[in-house]
């Protein structure tokens, strides 16, 4: 009976965990998990700011491109303006520019340039300006498009 006892108590050592054990084995599974959930944040912020950059750089590139494709004559000077308020013939509807998602700001600032001696003038800098704010730090994010177009005499 005595050997019996000690075999069964024997067993009964090698079958569980103890505490420690326990505690080590979750010490080990943070070290996994922590970097892996840090991996996947980081990676969704990326994601994030890479739709938003692409989402400006086609609303500025659609404004420019619209220009470039309109008559040349419409182009003059403009003050830095959002693009709502711009007033004909360079408002968004005569240029066939769809209007900016209400998480974005789009501004538009035409200037005349002076190029001495450059033949095809005048040249005008078109500045496009937008801005959001970022998804996950609320902080203010613009995006800048120059070019450079001519104008007609």
């Amino acid at each position: 009976m005595t050997n019996y006892r000690r075999l069964l108590s024997s067993r009964h050592k090698i079958a569980g965990f103890s505490l420690l054990e326990l505690l080590i084995a979750l010490f080990i599974l943070q070290l996994i998990v922590a970097p892996v959930y840090l991996m996947f944040t980081e990676s969704q912020k990326i994601m994030f700011k890479a739709a938003d950059t692409l989402t400006a750089a086609h609303l500025a590139s659609s404004l420019i491109a619209s220009l470039r494709n309109s008559k040349v004559e419409i182009l003059r000077d403009q003050p830095l303006e959002d693009d709502i308020r711009l007033t004909a013939p360079l408002d968004l509807e005569s240029l066939g520019v769809l209007p900016v998602p209400a998480e974005f700001t789009r501004k538009l600032q035409i200037l005349s340039v002076d190029l001495a001696g450059k033949e095809g003038g005048p040249y005008y800098l078109v500045e496009v300006q937008i801005s959001w704010f970022n998804r996950k730090t609320s902080t203010p994010v613009e995006y800048i498009v120059r070019d450079l177009l001519r104008g007609k005499k």
